[in-house]
């Protein structure tokens, strides 16, 4: 009797044990399964990922991901680097040296359908860019008419953005005074010169033109922004996605959970430069080479906001319906297909 009593308990003893293992091993791959894939030590991971971006709105936002370790999991080292022209973007792309860019979203469309195979990851912007004046509050399109006015990269995306506008408001080119710059500081300083009256400028620039501006005596205001222009020509919400996050094709199909990796990351990041504008400031000033104190006044206007291509997908077609309605040669001739897009 006592034998069988001591067999009986070291039974249960051994069951409870087995249960209270397998409880245990449940737990741990129902907690395995709901991490994300990124943050799995068995996750795919890159030796090194090279980024290249403008050196405007989504430059804040890869440096503070970067400054946050949001990248850590994605790859061993990640390599940030500035563009400066529309050429400089296309060929770092074109070459592969440059695998992962942000791109002006028209240009993604056009080298798309020109035959370049790339991909549209996640628009990181409702629009980032719009009017300086000196002298006018508030200032309009139709204000423009007898005015001197700056454009950067005129014939990439801020230009067609200005024609656009103009058309719209009935405007011809031949009611003002149109200037071309390279680049956004040198149209910048064509304003703060006092050869222009106005300048068509992207953040954080606009901002830091205002507040060196101001700081010289000049009367310089924020005028009307263009994601409220395009938003007024579609009929869609006050949103302007011109930056995007792009990958190569063949980098993306050999690495096929980047892109949800990259887009889950900078989403997170956004989130918190919007909640905290003072540490993303702090954290993008050496990559950008601005003063933090201003990249937080640039942040609000920047309107950094990451979303998937595939959602971004009506407010992007809307945009390039638009350029294709003013020159189809803009973005190659047509409306890219589902390739384009990489989710």
């Amino acid at each position: 009797m006592a034998v069988q009593c001591i067999l009986s308990n070291a039974e249960e003893f051994v069951m409870a044990s087995f249960e209270f293992t397998r409880r245990k091993a449940l737990l741990a791959g129902a907690a395995l399964l709901a991490t994300p894939a990124i943050l799995r030590a068995d996750a795919p991971r890159l030796p090194r990922l090279v980024l290249q971006t403008p050196g405007s709105g989504p430059a804040i936002l890869l440096a503070h991901a970067r400054a946050l370790s949001l990248f850590n999991p994605i790859a061993d080292e990640v390599h940030l680097s500035i563009w400066t022209t529309g050429d400089e973007m296309r060929a770092g792309l074109v070459s592969g040296n440059v695998p992962v860019s942000v791109v002006p979203t028209q240009a993604a469309a056009s080298l798309y359908n020109r035959g370049f195979a790339i991909k549209l990851v996640a628009t990181l912007t409702d629009g980032h860019c719009g009017l300086v004046a000196r002298g006018m509050e508030d200032c309009t399109i139709p204000d423009l008419r007898g005015k001197t006015v700056v454009v950067p990269a005129f014939n990439d995306f801020t230009g067609h953005m200005m024609r656009l506008a103009l058309a719209h408001h009935g405007v011809g080119l031949d009611a003002l005074t149109l200037i071309p710059a390279t680049t956004q500081m040198e149209a910048a300083q064509v304003m703060l010169s006092g050869r222009a009256d106005v300048a068509l400028l992207a953040e954080p620039g606009a901002t830091a033109a205002l507040m060196r501006g101001r700081a010289d005596g000049q009367d310089l205001h924020r005028g009307v922004q263009m994601r409220d222009e395009l938003g007024a020509i579609t009929g869609l919400r006050p949103s302007l996605p011109q930056a995007a996050l792009a990958m190569r094709a063949d980098f993306a199909s050999q690495h096929p959970w980047l892109v949800s990796a990259l887009t889950t990351a900078l989403a997170e990041a956004a989130e918190d430069l919007n909640a905290n504008p003072a540490q993303a400031a702090e954290n993008a000033a050496p990559f950008v080479e601005r003063a933090a104190p201003m990249l937080a006044q640039a942040i609000p206007f920047a309107n950094i906001n990451v979303l998937a291509a595939h959602v971004a997908r009506p407010e992007v077609e809307a945009l390039y319906q638009v350029l294709i309605a003013a020159d189809a040669g803009i973005i190659g001739g047509a409306l890219p297909d589902d390739g384009l897009y990489a989710v």
